[in-house]
């Protein structure tokens, strides 16, 4: 293992970087985690954020805080201030959206190589293939049905199609021909009905048009005599090697569903 203080110091100025960084980085190298971080409504390792500065992911931030390498998301609005953060000696590299397990799994050796932790990267990756490899013989192979309280749904190319399939689950979305980040008619729950609903920040429905769906009539019925599991957005919506806690929490619940349950909630206090 290298010498922390030979570690470049590295700040993440929004909340999937600090994801990736908590789990790969020495915790003496980490000068700075997102002010998101210790936003419990989207964040999951607020405790963690609380030993490290915040920040705002403003290039007047990172001239402040000095850290040698910056990890933003691909569409950081600072980029046009890369070549002066450069010349303070401040890398900035951007982090990927990943659309599969795959992208997840290569993000985190490509990350992990560029701050100095191989070693730690390639621990962290084993761990995770083998807990998902243990999790997809524990449940048979529901056709699920991922929504959101707009009506929103993961079709095939996204990182939730790419996890249900590696859980031997059935993604009912893509099944109806539907990819990437889109909708899931209201017309097509009677055509096709999932087997188990997975609800992502249902825990956030709100009067207005945006989450309409979400109480819509036909859906409140079907989630009377349908199995759903609750899914927390601070267990997934990055897309990194989280998505590991997220499948053992589902997994988890699933075996729990008795007959004929309601919704269970995965990750909610």
């Amino acid at each position: 293992m290298a010498d922390p203080a030979s570690l470049p110091r590295v700040a993440s100025t929004n909340l999937c970087a600090d994801l990736m960084l908590v789990q790969i980085a020495d915790p003496a190298q980490i000068v700075s985690l997102s002010y998101q971080s210790r936003d419990p409504r989207v964040s999951s390792i607020v405790e963690v954020a609380r030993a490290y500065p915040e920040n705002r992911g403003g290039v007047e931030d990172l001239l402040y805080l000095k850290p040698d390498i910056a990890l933003v998301y691909t569409g950081w609005n600072g980029r046009g201030h890369a070549e002066l953060l450069a010349g303070r000696g401040i890398e900035i590299l951007p982090l990927p959206y990943p659309a599969t397990w795959s992208d997840a799994l290569k993000t985190t050796r490509e990350i992990a190589a560029r701050i100095g932790r191989v070693e730690a990267g390639e621990i962290r990756i084993a761990e995770a293939k083998q807990r998902m490899r243990e999790l997809r013989a524990r449940i048979r192979p529901y056709r699920a049905l991922y929504l959101r309280p707009s009506g929103g749904t993961a079709g095939s190319g996204t990182y939730v199609d790419d996890l249900l399939r590696l859980l031997g689950l059935r993604n009912v979305a893509a099944e109806q021909g539907l990819s990437g980040w889109g909708r899931f008619p209201l017309e097509r729950l009677v055509t096709s009905p999932p087997d188990l609903f997975l609800l992502g920040y249902f825990d956030r429905v709100r009067p207005g048009v945006a989450s309409a769906y979400g109480r819509h009539p036909l859906l409140r019925s079907m989630l009377e005599r349908t199995p759903a599991v609750r899914v927390s957005g601070t267990l997934w919506g990055c897309g990194g090697l989280e998505l590991v806690g997220a499948a053992e929490r589902i997994v988890a619940q699933i075996e729990a569903l008795p007959t004929g349950s309601g919704p269970i909630a995965v990750g909610q206090p």
